[in-house]
């Protein structure tokens, strides 16, 4: 969005926050968007989780309403935008486009498969105008439900280049960032922490290879049993503690030092629909920092990591060939550091937020 807004479009972002508070509604600016907070009225529900949340989100959709109905009336709205399917996201949207007749947009980032309930997944689907994709995987499962070919088109992510810049950082800053971690090797994972279980399962045979090594840890899960602190108790449990640093969440900002310092950088998607269909922006972030990946071998990461010549992709069930393949970059790292140029040269030609919003820009146009 923010790549939009600097082509001139101006743009207005609702956002639905489960939980009540006053004021209930808040204007203003994030990176030259207007944003309009809503939370819902105290009715003694506390939002926030299970069916709560939807409850609290069905509350706020009449203030929603209003407050899109001053902007169009102001403003004049070309297009609704919905960030994927749901009672806080494409319900209110499809309540202002009945009401305003303007066309709908669906942007369908990740697999819908845990989205609840269902009826509003499909009625989203009917009642859009345009779906986005961010994969083949995606587009695919929407024919197969019937919907129309020229309904959808196949957006992908990108990556902001102005902040996943090499040359953006001071080397003396990134050397001594490395060396507080006080190891010879650095494998850095950014991102979920969705699943880590092929990461823990293979650091054993790593560290037999490779003893002075770090596995350095970004980011958080909001689901108690995915959260930084369970995964560091199973690290604990397995007595890896020493080689694991888990850093918790960082700013999209901070993240390029970290990446930078790395020699390897990994992805640990298990085999199941909703990581088959997605195209991670981490990988994207890696290539841009000029890093070589070990990811695992899913539908839509193995159409970014071409293996053998940006890094190498294990089956996701596979511990010891994952291992294996770190261990090899680790200890190959001219091979590792031509890996890492190949990335990054695919991915600045194939995936700079500018060149994307200018796609989308055109699809709008033309519709």
């Amino acid at each position: 969005m923010g790549a939009l807004t600097k082509r001139g479009h101006k743009i207005f972002v609702f956002i639905i926050r489960p939980n009540p508070k006053k004021p209930r509604v808040s204007y203003f600016k994030e990176n030259g968007i207007d944003v309009i907070e809503i939370h819902p009225i105290s009715v003694g529900i506390s939002g926030k989780k299970g069916i709560s949340r939807h409850l609290n989100y069905l509350i706020s959709i009449p203030t929603i309403k209003k407050e899109a109905s001053k902007i169009i009336l102001k403003h004049g709205i070309d297009y609704i935008y919905s960030y994927m399917p749901g009672t806080g996201s494409s319900l209110p949207a499809m309540q202002i486009k009945s009401k305003h007749n303007i066309p709908l947009i669906l942007d369908l980032a990740d697999m819908y498969s845990m989205i609840r309930p269902k009826r509003i997944i499909d009625k989203s689907f009917n009642e859009s105008d345009k779906i986005l994709v961010i994969t083949d995987y995606l587009k695919e499962d929407l024919l197969q439900k019937g919907i129309p070919e020229e309904k959808i088109s196949q957006i992908p992510n990108g990556v902001n280049f102005q902040i996943f810049n090499p040359s953006l950082f001071d080397s003396e800053e990134i050397k001594t960032l490395r060396d507080s971690f006080d190891a010879d090797k650095l494998v850095v994972f950014s991102g979920s922490l969705q699943d880590l279980t092929i990461l823990i399962h293979s650091a054993t045979n790593i560290i037999k290879e490779i003893p002075n090594i770090k596995f350095i840890i970004i980011g958080d899960h909001r689901d108690p049993s995915k959260s930084k602190d369970s995964w560091k108790k199973i690290v604990k449990e397995k007595n890896l503690e020493k080689y694991f640093e888990f850093l918790g969440k960082k700013s999209k900002e901070e993240i390029p030092k970290y990446l930078l310092c790395a020699d390897v950088c990994i992805d640990t998607f298990p085999n199941e629909p909703y990581f088959a269909a997605a195209l991670p922006i981490k990988l994207l972030e890696y290539g841009a920092c000029k890093k070589p990946v070990v990811a695992t071998n899913v539908s839509e990461t193995a159409k970014i990591i071409s293996h053998g010549k940006f890094g190498y992709l294990a089956e996701p069930d596979n511990y010891s060939e994952y291992g294996d393949f770190i261990i090899k970059l680790l200890l190959n790292p001219k091979n590792a550091q031509e890996m890492g140029q190949n990335f990054f040269e695919f991915v600045k030609k194939n995936y700079q937020w500018v060149d994307i919003a200018s796609k989308l820009e055109k699809l709008l146009v033309k519709n």
